[in-house]
């Protein structure tokens, strides 16, 4: 008995899981001489046993379920011993398993976790009556303990398992939700960066369309003034009756006429060229040479109706000889966005609204632009927040709150400057970019 116990200890000793169950499986059913020994776990939702190790006839066979409902497991799952020495057919004859198989003797020992829970059972089967039944009795409860342990670890890893793959699948789940949030949020913002680049250049539309009338204006008056006198000079001439006076005044009117119409005509191509190039700027992405004193001009002069109808005078110093390689757009979106700013938020109602913009080389390949207003200037909370994305002071105005933080963006991701907001009376901002020779 000793050594078949040591054999059986030795046998399992370096075994866990699956591997141990179908051991220990093999080595019981060998020193108890059974036909059939298995080791199952029990489903108490559906009244069934499912083996993890069964050995038939000496060999490891693939595992079954079947039902406890007419059978001895039935009562050991019940926590109780169950042995039939023999006839166990004649006292469970709707057990049709048994009855196939052959089985004369019975012997199952429940198997309990910590709390004494049956989870499990482990049983013989023999084909011919049991020679020894207190053997395998004192056997099944003497390795009892280490199967029960062994059950128990496995459910627990198993349990750690199935939580570990849910968890991973609600994180997946959760990752992929984010992700896309994440992208919906990313469109949302081109869109709202787009809306708001389209804003800024309807600033330029609406104030270069009304400052285009003026010389076209002119232009069309003149050139009416014009059409007039030639019809009456072409009249003369068809009657044979000009004279030298007629002459002289037809060319007197062509004299003043001409100049005034070549002026305003080319007032009015330089404003449309000036916007052309800054509101084609404004949407490119792309490196250019400027010379900066006159860019920022041409920049200006597509604001100056918005400047006019809000009574803004706009002072600039900036040195004219300034050739510098950078990001023109980002500087058309940038003194868009601040002019625009100062007019809607800066100044109120009354006179003597002002804009000073002014400019320094910090390095060799640094340049800073100096702006500021005397307008009502910003609290102390929004020069907190002014650069987040979607802070604005006029929410109920429609202010959407990217103009600043989409500033922000160009000057320090893409013209490799810095944004400070220095104090001041009024508004005061300073931007500083680099002049680029590679694209970043």
């Amino acid at each position: 008995m000793e050594l078949l116990l040591q054999k059986l200890i030795e046998g399992v000793s370096n075994t866990r899981g699956h591997d141990f169950f179908q051991r220990i499986v093999q080595l019981l059913n060998m020193v108890i001489g059974a036909d059939y020994t298995f080791i199952a776990r029990l489903d108490a939702s559906s009244h069934s046993a499912n083996t993890i190790a069964l050995v038939a006839k000496g060999k490891l066979v693939d595992n079954i379920s079947y039902s406890l409902e007419h059978t001895p497991c039935a009562n050991v799952s019940d926590d109780s011993f169950c042995c039939y020495p023999k006839d166990v057919c004649a006292a469970y004859p709707k057990d049709d398993l048994l009855v196939q198989m052959g089985v004369e003797g019975y012997l199952g020992t429940p198997l309990h976790d910590l709390t004494g829970r049956v989870i499990g059972i482990i049983v013989a089967l023999y084909q011919q009556p049991i020679s020894d039944p207190l053997l395998v009795k004192n056997l099944f409860e003497l390795f009892s303990g280490r199967i029960e342990a062994e059950l128990e670890r496995v459910e627990y890893e198993d349990r750690l398992h199935a939580l570990n793959t849910q968890l991973e699948q609600k994180v997946a789940a959760r990752t992929a939700q984010l992700q896309q949030t994440l992208a919906d949020l990313q469109l949302m913002q081109r869109q709202l960066v787009e809306s708001e680049k389209m804003a800024a250049l309807g600033h330029l539309v609406a104030g270069i369309a009304h400052e285009v009338n003026t010389p076209l204006g002119v232009a069309i008056t003149t050139h009416s003034v014009m059409a007039d006198e030639f019809s009456h000079f072409a009249a003369l001439v068809s009657a044979d009756r000009l004279t030298k006076t007629e002459l002289r005044n037809f060319c007197q009117v062509l004299a003043q006429a001409l100049p005034l119409l070549q002026a305003n005509l080319n007032r009015a191509d330089e404003l449309i060229q000036n916007f052309k190039r800054t509101a084609a700027d404004q949407h490119s992405a792309e490196l250019g040479q400027i010379n900066l004193a006159h860019y920022y001009q041409q920049i200006i002069s597509t604001l100056s109706p918005v400047l006019k109808k809000a009574g803004v005078q706009l002072q600039m110093e900036i040195p004219p000889d300034w050739q510098i390689q950078t990001y023109p757009g980002s500087h058309v979106h940038i003194l868009t966005n601040l002019v625009v700013n100062s007019v809607q938020h800066g100044f109120g109602n009354g006179e003597g609204h002002q804009i000073w913009l002014s400019a320094e080389q910090l390095a060799d390949d640094l340049y800073c632009i100096h702006y500021r207003d005397n307008g009502c200037g910003l609290t102390q909370v929004a020069k907190q927040h002014i650069f987040e994305p979607f802070f604005t002071t006029a929410r109920n105005h429609g202010g959407v709150g990217l103009g600043m933080s989409i500033l922000y963006n160009l000057v320090t991701q893409q013209l490799g400057g810095q944004v400070q907001l220095p104090d001041g009376q009024g508004f005061c901002l300073s931007y500083s970019f680099r002049h680029i020779d590679q694209p970043q």
